[in-house]
């Protein structure tokens, strides 16, 4: 038995969908998980998980989402690079994101944007062990076609 990717049955899982379409159904469901009044809403972990799916779908799509990607990466950029920070690099930028993310007090929507900026900053260091973490997790990406 042939696996479906091996088989070459279609670009994903699920049929041919774009980055951009991954990227419009997470967002999606970021609002209504964190902001809507359904039966359901994102728990922290969840909420941080899907920023930071959400950032890595914005840095692989096309027009806006990477629009989108590419400005919230460019602050984990701007803070590495910062003098009056002491230039922290980015493997610093990364470390205090998931000591924050691990240890302050958070609700579902700064989980989110404490995803988005992990993602952000693992993706932006060029070189490093964050960037093995990155291609774990676009793989899974991978599986849905984005």
């Amino acid at each position: 038995m042939t696996s479906l990717l091996a088989a070459g049955a279609g670009s994903s899982a699920l049929g041919p969908m774009s980055a951009t379409t991954v990227s419009v159904i997470l967002i999606v469901t970021i609002i209504y998980g964190v902001k809507g009044k359904g039966k359901k809403k994102l728990a922290l972990g969840p909420a941080q998980a899907m920023g930071f799916f959400a950032e890595l779908a914005f840095l692989r799509a096309t027009g806006w989402p990477h629009d989108l990607g590419t400005a919230i990466q460019d602050i984990p950029r701007q803070v590495a690079a910062n003098p009056d920070l002491g230039s922290i690099g980015m493997t610093g930028v990364v470390i205090i994101l998931l000591v924050l993310s691990a240890f302050a007090p958070l609700v579902p929507f700064t989980g989110v944007l404490w995803g988005m900026l992990t993602a952000a900053a693992m993706s932006a260091a060029e070189g490093s062990v964050w960037r093995a973490i990155i291609s774990v997790a676009t793989a899974a990406l991978s599986l849905v076609g984005a």
